[in-house]
């Protein structure tokens, strides 16, 4: 992403301009300023813990670290440019970019600012999937000792005609045979509006669903229930909810979670986050027995030229730690693999877990 412009796809977009920008006093990311905006918000530089910036260091100043795009129509494309400064006396690098749901961004400069020169971050928002107010926020990483990680933000209100909430619909880690039944509201999105939800379409036959008029005239609820024997692992389905109002004639609410069994792994994918080349990184993985008769692990299936391993019993037939160490001589770049535990059960004889990993140049921060 490095030094790379990005090029927003074609689209209604909003950009900047006076009347909706309200300007914010300029943030200088000193040790021990407080920034009480950022935390209200839930940004924040990561500050606690770090070291304390040298006097010939780099220094990331941000000027405006929260824009306010004011009210878009749902499926307005909004795009903004931040604008980050170097005020030290060293090559600040802007190292990496990210994001969070719903937006893009990438570096509008060279990842390399000098003292006293700007770099710019590129974000666009798509409000496709976006109803009311929203905060999405992106994190800029940079070489700044006191400043590693700094947010951005774009704040503003997306209206709609109607508005289906929570969305998307996440019914959680449900034990096989649990009985689970979540409801999503459905509200207008505006003073005036009158629409409702006709119908609710969707494909996974474990999931089923009923659409109701609320006593209180206020809305719907979509109820939404599982079927008793859900096969383990993840699902998830799409709810296409079709509307009387010509300008949203659908909606679509993703439903998803996990059903468990047994044998449970936690955590349950193995994420080794941001790793120097020619480090090595250890995580844990236990494998836990929740049923009644005795589980033995029979043999764990990695693969070897990304980690190595190491199987401990800490109760025989209930409970297991398998330790992963990433490898040193991996190459730069995304690591995505996944690890296969064996078992005596008869129903979860075979576990599968991601793995994931980012392997970075030993000398760069991240």
């Amino acid at each position: 992403m490095h030094g790379k412009q990005m090029q927003p796809e074609r689209g209604p977009v909003l950009r900047h301009r006076r009347g909706l920008r309200r300007r914010l006093p300029p943030t200088r990311l000193d040790r021990g300023v407080h920034l009480p905006l950022l935390i209200l918000i839930g940004l924040g530089v990561v500050l606690a813990g770090v070291p304390a910036r040298a006097a010939d260091g780099p220094q990331l100043v941000i000027e405006e670290p929260v824009f306010d795009f004011g009210t878009v129509e749902q499926g307005a494309s909004v795009e903004h440019t931040f604008r980050v400064r170097n005020a030290g006396h060293a090559e600040l690098r802007l190292d990496h970019v990210k994001t969070s749901c719903g937006c893009l961004a990438g570096l509008a400069s060279a990842p390399d600012i000098p003292p006293g020169a700007e770099g710019r971050v590129n974000v666009v928002l798509d409000t496709a999937r976006i109803a009311g107010h929203t905060t999405k926020v992106v994190t800029v990483y940079t070489n700044d000792p006191a400043a590693p990680s700094a947010g951005l933000a774009l704040t503003g209100t997306v209206a709609t005609d109607i508005v289906a909430s929570p969305s998307p619909l996440y019914l959680g880690k449900l034990r096989r045979g649990e009985t689970v039944e979540r409801e999503i509201r459905v509200s207008p999105g505006r003073v005036d509006a009158t629409y409702e939800v006709t119908t609710v379409e969707h494909t996974n036959p474990a999931v089923r669903t009923s659409l109701e008029r609320l006593p209180d005239g206020s809305g719907q609820r979509i109820v939404v229930t599982l079927a008793p024997h859900m096969p383990l692992g993840r699902f998830n389905d799409q709810l296409v909810l079709r509307t009387t109002s010509p300008r949203q004639s659908s909606l679509a609410v993703s439903v998803f979670g996990s059903v468990e069994g047994d044998v449970v792994v936690l955590p349950p994918q193995i994420t080794f986050g941001l790793a120097r080349a020619g480090v090595t990184a250890e995580r844990d993985l236990y494998i836990r027995n929740r049923g009644a008769r005795p589980v033995v692990v029979t043999r764990v299936l990695a693969p070897d030229r990304i980690v190595s391993y190491q199987l401990d019993t800490l109760q025989e037939g209930q409970e297991y730690r398998l330790t992963l160490r990433l490898r040193a001589g991996l190459p730069l770049g995304k690591v995505e693999s996944a690890v296969e535990i064996f078992t005596d059960h008869p129903d979860e004889g075979r576990l599968v877990v991601p793995l994931y990993a980012i392997v970075r140049d030993g000398g760069r921060r991240g």
